[in-house]
């Protein structure tokens, strides 16, 4: 039986500290003399749509805190009546109720779909999902309960998912497809996000034909795209988020299908139809739908590896349009990044493309209205086509080794820096010059050029290091990064980094830090660092 709980509730939060304390006393007495009966009038104050929203949202945090300690002995009658309302919660249309239901739901889930109970709340949420006349805030708090099922119970045991990851994909495509119109649109991104997350976390052993089937399935939704009829504005915005959230699948799906040897064939089945559609897509609508499009791209550069070389005549006019477009700079930014996903698949293979990317990104670099975000990026990739194409980057080196020496002098001038969020900027921005410099060091290590070409370079790069050493505000990643390319100047340059380090007291002191750390990633670095020098040169560091 439900008890009315709502005064000591609201008593609970009272300002005055004397009622409070009182009222949480009394509620920890009631709670250990009768379980069952707090644990259901939770529930039960939960959805009650009569009651406060403050009480409400009380009842539902006490609810979902108490089950970890009081569920295992809650009675199978009682436990039902209170699945069935916190169920029933999710339609509330006061959001702070259904949010807070959704959290309980899953908390639930979390005990009871281990020991298989509960097998019938997958459909319930199904139900929501698929029937007509559902409402949107029922609609919308199933999803957040289905992301929250995933994330407290089959992302960490991702066997719990397999039974029902057919019906939730199945549920979310027919759900997506009703939710038609220009004002659904955070909806129908909502639910393709939902299908997304429940892909990441499903057992691909267990559930690969599955998850291979989504793949030309949403290929061929997207190529139907290009036959949809544009007559409005409104028809327009609707295409382009349509086209968005496909291409956000096709990323997801990719990705999960490289990640097993076994079902990386499969993305090879359809790359020719996924290129196409992009070629035939991109540059032409939102900015938004350009960025997903050029990460699915992104995700099949890694599962196709080399194989990947052959769509490359027919994207680069895509890439250079993608780095070109500084205005939408998150375009920009994203194939930057595919940019390096392709130099490391196709290594050497990239060669006959670089002239035209390095001239955009030099372009690009050089242009004062860039997004500062893009910067770092650049440099980064630098470092991945040195590290592709080795030796033959000699002819970059005059270009794009000065902007880095001046964006590393600009970071050392603003060292004093107060602004969390310029500091956090200038180790990001250090972190992908060092990031550069190692790529470009790594890439002539075995040639002849190595001193001619770098040795003119490499004091401004010991001058660099010695001053992120002595920053007081420098991150782990630009510490290791700046180890670490300490240690490829020692590798490449061989006996002539000897006079490079006389005398240099820094150099010490930083190795014998990152060694001192509790942090196995800098001990790594700064052991492999002092091996290199060492074997530069006999000097003991």
């Amino acid at each position: 039986m439900a008890l009315e709980i709502t005064e000591y509730l609201l008593a609970a939060q009272s300002p005055d500290a004397g009622v409070r304390t009182h009222a949480m006393t009394l509620f920890s007495q009631l709670v250990d003399l009768n379980p069952p009966a707090i644990l259901l009038s939770l529930s039960v104050e939960l959805s009650n749509d009569a009651k406060s929203t403050e009480s409400r949202k009380i009842a539902g945090v006490l609810l979902k805190n108490l089950l970890d300690f009081k569920w295992a002995a809650i009675d199978v009658s009682t436990k039902s009546r209170i699945k069935s309302s916190v169920l029933h919660t999710l339609g509330s249309c006061i959001s702070e109720a259904s949010d807070i239901a959704s959290q309980v739901v899953a908390k639930i889930a979390s005990i009871e779909i281990p020991g298989k109970e509960w097998p019938e709340l997958v459909g319930s949420l199904i139900t929501n999902m698929t029937l007509v006349d559902t409402p949107v805030y029922l609609k919308e708090a199933t999803l957040d309960t289905i992301v929250r099922l995933c994330l407290e119970i089959f992302e960490p045991n991702s066997s719990l998912l397999t039974p029902y990851v057919s019906d939730l994909l199945n549920g979310l495509i027919l759900m997506a497809e009703r939710t038609a119109g220009v004002n659904c649109y955070e909806l129908r991104f909502c639910t393709y996000e939902t299908l997304n997350m429940v892909v990441r976390c499903c057992n691909l052993s267990e559930t690969s034909r599955i998850i291979a089937e989504l793949l030309p399935a949403f290929v061929s939704k997207l190529e139907q795209t290009l036959f949809l009829r544009v007559v409005s504005f409104d028809d327009r915005v609707i295409l382009e988020e349509l086209r968005a959230c496909l291409f956000g699948v096709l990323q997801v799906v990719i990705q999960k299908l490289s990640a097993a040897i076994e079902t990386r064939p499969v993305v090879g089945q359809v790359a020719d139809r996924i290129v196409l559609v992009f070629l035939n897509l991109f540059g032409s609508g939102s900015c938004t739908a350009d960025q997903e499009a050029m990460l699915a791209i992104g995700a099949l550069v890694y599962a196709m590896g080399l194989g990947f070389e052959k769509y490359m005549q027919g994207l680069i006019k895509c890439i250079e349009t993608g780095l070109q477009n500084i205005d939408e700079y998150e375009v920009c930014a994203i194939t930057v990044g595919v940019v390096g996903d392709i130099c490391r698949a196709l290594d050497d293979k990239f060669l006959p493309y670089c002239d035209v990317i390095m001239i955009h990104l030099i372009r690009d670099i050089s242009n004062a209205g860039l997004h500062r975000s893009i910067i770092p990026l650049v440099f980064s990739c630098f470092g991945d086509i040195a590290l592709a194409i080795g030796e033959h980057f000699d002819k970059y080196v005059t270009c794009a080794l000065p902007i880095m020496e001046s964006a590393s002098r600009v970071c050392a001038e603003v060292d004093n820096i107060t602004d969390k969020e310029m500091v956090g900027y200038c180790n990001q921005l250090k972190r992908s010059i060092f990031e550069a410099y190692s790529g470009i060091l790594q890439g002539f290590k075995k040639s002849s050029k190595m001193d001619r070409v770098m040795l003119p370079y490499a004091p401004h790069l010991v001058w660099l290091i010695e001053s992120v050493a002595k920053d007081n505000q420098r991150d782990k990643g630009v510490t290791k990064a700046s180890v670490e390319v300490l240690g490829d100047l020692a590798d490449a340059l061989g006996s002539n980094i000897e006079m490079l380090l006389k005398d240099c007291k820094f150099c010490t002191e930083l190795i014998g830090e990152c060694l001192q750390s509790d942090d196995e990633d800098l001990k790594q670095a700064a052991t492999w660092t002092k091996g290199m020098i060492g074997r530069a040169f006999s000097v003991r560091v």
